[in-house]
């Protein structure tokens, strides 16, 4: 996942990488929108209940909305959310089907998306909780320190595992060639976006670390945590790099990556990955609708 900022960048003394960062990230993120905006769209071409096929698009947006708040103040959220824990987000269907698919599903989506969540919590942190309101509990310390032991270890174990579930999905498509499984350009490509994002991820920790050494003395001991960035920084330290240079040309290398398969991810069969939980919750909800309608 990509290296979070360690400060606000407008109160930073590293002003231009982080300010470059957020400059591109809020411009990238706009462009994002829009993007699923045109995505959205398209999908209210299709027929939505209770309306004309011929309806309007901002109709049938209408529409979407309020079955969406029908169900949140409605007795059907406890359906909705179990739906979405145990087959959006589990995919226990996926467990009886077939174990071996849903290790892997679960070891490079499930993990992805902790990164992500891990990611959005420290950012909260750093960027909101402690320069804004002034917060030093604990847990909002332990998020800003990279070389905190939690914080390092769970990085460099989801990223491990996150590399083991692609490897896993690598050898079913390419190796095994499963026959229930279609192949495209689209897939190779966002395959190879998720390898060179944890991949790059790995050298961009190393340079980090040893840029942190120029910049802020020596590391701290709980860096050893970091049980794969670490030892990879230990072993090219002695090249003597550029190592503030090389931490900054990858970060954004490594940032480019993630952005471009953000922009890239909605046109291809892995977007189901991230729209199947929203595409489970609304089919259990309508047919536990439909069933009490009987």
């Amino acid at each position: 996942m990509v290296d979070r900022p360690t400060s606000w960048p407008f109160f930073s003394q590293h002003d231009y990488r982080l300010t470059l960062f957020w400059i591109i990230h809020l411009i990238t993120l706009s462009l994002f929108g829009l993007e699923m905006l045109y995505i959205l769209s398209i999908w209210l071409r299709g027929r939505v209940p209770g309306l004309a096929p011929d309806a309007s698009r901002f109709k049938k947006l209408g529409a979407v909305i309020r079955i969406v708040l029908g169900v949140v103040f409605s007795r059907y959220l406890f359906v909705a959310l179990k739906a979405l824990i145990s087959d959006g987000i589990l995919h226990l269907p996926l467990l009886e089907r077939s174990k071996s698919r849903w290790l892997a599903h679960i070891a490079a989506f499930g993990s992805f998306f902790a990164l992500g969540v891990i990611s959005t919590v420290t950012g909260l942190a750093i960027e909101v909780l402690h320069p804004i309101f002034h917060i030093e509990h604990p847990i909002v310390l332990m998020l800003m320190n990279f070389d905190h032991p939690l914080m390092a270890f769970a990085n460099e174990f989801l990223n491990l595992v996150f590399l083991a579930g692609l490897i896993a999905i690598f050898y079913r498509r390419f190796v095994l060639k499963d026959a229930q499984l279609r192949t495209i350009v689209a897939d190779k490509v966002v395959l190879g976006l998720l390898f060179a994002i944890v991949l790059t991820g790995y050298p961009l920790e190393a340079f980090r670390l040893l840029a942190d050494e120029i910049t802020k003395g020596p590391l701290q001991a709980t860096a050893v945590f970091g049980f794969i960035g670490y030892p990879l920084s230990r072993l090219i330290k002695s090249l003597n790099w550029p190592w503030e240079t090389l931490h900054f040309w990858s970060f954004f290398f490594h940032f480019g990556i993630v952005t471009f398969l953000m922009f890239y991810m909605p046109f291809s069969k892995f977007f189901h990955t991230l729209m199947s939980p929203l595409v489970v919750v609304i089919n259990k909800v309508a047919d536990e609708m439909a069933q009490v309608k009987e």
